[in-house]
Parts: structure tokens; sequence; C-alpha cells
């Protein structure tokens, strides 16, 4: 083997592991040190995506049921796992997720409470960006909750 193919050989491993940490790695979570600790509430002051990965925009997700009950946490629990079924239809899990906005209608301080344990038990360390929007009234009576999501995944 010449000195030439030895670092040709070297070089294409090198681009291959690159590649390969890329595609684990669509996105990652940004808390700048000198603003406040967002992770201890679920969620980071923002996410940067990748080039070349695949954006899976997740419409509004509610958890009205005709048959349990429909409690503020009742509605938020199957929101949340509607939104994690709809990203699974789509090859995704919840750490590709880079963005989330919550809807709350009559929001108090136990609801915010709530959300905070749900969104760290369902995002973990590495939560994604999300913004908190208090609504008087959302599309229908009864319904208190809503979250929609941005998912990234590499291609």
């Amino acid at each position: 083997m010449t000195r030439h193919s030895l670092f040709v050989g070297t070089a294409i491993i090198a681009v291959l592991l690159a590649g390969s940490a890329l595609a684990q790695d669509a996105r990652r979570a940004l808390n700048p040190d000198h603003l406040p600790d967002t992770t201890q509430y679920g969620y980071s002051q923002a996410n940067v995506v990748s080039a070349g990965a695949e954006t899976i925009y997740v419409a509004g997700q509610v958890g009205m049921s005709d048959d349990g009950p429909n409690d503020f946490r009742s509605q938020v629990d199957r929101s949340f796992e509607n939104l994690l079924a709809v990203l699974e239809a789509a090859g995704a899990g919840p750490e590709d997720v880079v963005k989330i906005t919550l809807l709350i209608a009559d929001h108090d301080p136990d609801k915010l409470a709530y959300l905070v344990e749900k969104r760290r038990a369902v995002f973990g360390a590495n939560p994604p960006a999300s913004t908190l929007i208090p609504v008087t009234r959302l599309y229908a009576d009864g319904v208190s909750f809503e979250i929609d999501a941005t998912a990234v995944k590499q291609r």
C-alpha cells in the first residue's frame, strides 16, 4: 500500500465518520451561559439545525376525548400522545423536536407547573425551544390545551 492510497483511505474513513455524526446530530440545543437555565423548565433557548435536515411541521394537537376525563392534565397528556404519534408516523421522535408552541386557556401557575413536568418527561435533557401563549379560548368549548411542533431529522 502506497502512502497516497493510505492517505486517501484515511480521508474517506474520516468523511464517512463525519457524515455519521451529522446523521445523529440534525439539531443541537443552545443554552448560552449568560441566560437563565431554561432546561429546568423543559425547554431550551434555541435549537440549531444542520444543513440538509428534513423539516416536519406538526399541526396543533389537542386532547379532548369523548371517552375519558377532559380535565387540563388529561388533555395535556393526550395532546402529547397525539404529538408523539404524528412524529412517529413521520419517522421522528421527541429528540427531533426543535420548537413547540403551547396554547393554554385559563392559564394559571398550577397548569404551568404541570406543563413544566410534562415537557421535562417528554423531551428530557435536550429539550426544544418553547413558546407559551395564554389564550381566552381555543377552537371549541372545553378545549383547554393545544400543542404544535417543528421537528427535524437527518435525510
